[in-house]
C-alpha cells in the first residue's frame, strides 16, 4: 500500500510539472503576442481543470488499487 501512495503521488507530481510547463509557455505565447489575454486566460483554465481530472483518475486508481490490496 505505501509503494502505491508513492506512485500515486509520482503521478501527481509528473501532472503538476505539466501543467506548469504549459502555463510557462502560454505565458511565453501571450508576451510574444502569439495569443491575446482572453486567450491565455482560457488557455490557463483549460489546462487547470485537465490537472483536476487527471489528479482525480489517478487518485481513484490509487485508491481502488489500495482496497484490492488490502482484500488480499
Amino acid at each position: 500500500v505505501a509503494r502505491i501512495k508513492e506512485l500515486a503521488e509520482e503521478a501527481r507530481v509528473s501532472i503538476r510539472n505539466v501543467r506548469r510547463d504549459s502555463n510557462k509557455h502560454i505565458d511565453t505565447a501571450e508576451k510574444g503576442k502569439t495569443i491575446s489575454e482572453d486567450e491565455r486566460d482560457r488557455l490557463k483554465e483549460e489546462v487547470q481543470n485537465l490537472t483536476k481530472t487527471y489528479e482525480a483518475k489517478v487518485n481513484d486508481l490509487a485508491s481502488t488499487k489500495e482496497k484490492e490490496v488490502m482484500e488480499e
